[in-house]
């Protein structure tokens, strides 16, 4: 039994594959010095900006209340911004103005080595926006882990994603597993494999998917 999802983005996976093999590239260099969270979040910036289309542009660092109207919602404090943002490429500055019906998608990204309680965070951040954003915009985690299988999203048997529905600690929401891209230095070195993970987070379980009788 599945569930009723929307479609895959294969523009981010695409993505996402190349942020994989950038970090396989990158600890040739410097193997014994972990990637930085922001520099994670700058070469996924870059690789998806090379992806999106001309109707579309991608901005780092906006604040939640640009995207949405977050006034009634602690939880998304005035200060606290969204990693990346995907806009319609004719609306305002999200810099200086509101683009509340101009969001297609957001993302956060994390290190896979990240506490469980700040990954958590970001989970419910996206959960409170998704239940005030009225663009219908689609809101992901990229959780990135390097040289290690980031076991709460990828099955350490298959190394494969975990597909199921997962709930988000503190609210309603759950987030799935929508696809997992790794760089190993073989087919077999699945536990010291570079992973990029992509969670999408829901404010409502998606409909589960019931057999043809």
């Amino acid at each position: 039994m599945g569930y009723k999802m929307p479609e895959r983005l294969p523009f981010l996976e695409d993505a996402l594959q190349g942020l994989a093999f950038w970090v396989g590239y990158r600890r040739s260099y410097f193997r014994d010095y972990p990637l930085a969270e922001a520099a994670l979040i700058a070469e996924t910036c870059n690789l998806i900006q090379s992806k999106i289309t001309d109707a579309q542009v991608l901005r780092p660092e906006v604040l939640y209340r640009r995207l949405a109207d977050t006034s009634m919602k602690d939880e998304l404090r005035d200060l606290w911004r969204a990693d990346l943002a995907i806009l319609d490429a004719a609306y305002p500055n999200p810099y200086q103005d509101n683009v509340w019906d101009a969001v297609h998608f957001i993302f956060e990204v994390k290190r896979g080595s990240s506490p469980k309680a700040e990954i958590d965070q970001d989970l419910r951040r996206l959960f409170h926006f998704k239940e005030v954003c009225r663009s219908g915009a689609r809101a992901f985690l990229i959780v990135v882990s390097e040289a290690k299988l980031p076991k709460r999203f990828v099955d350490p048997k298959k190394g494969k994603s975990k597909l199921h529905g997962h709930p988000i600690p503190g609210t309603t929401g759950v987030y799935h597993v929508r696809r997992t891209v790794k760089a190993a230095s073989s087919f077999d070195r699945k536990e010291t494999a570079n992973f990029a993970c992509i969670c999408e987070v829901f404010s409502q379980p998606p409909k589960k998917v019931l057999p043809e009788v």
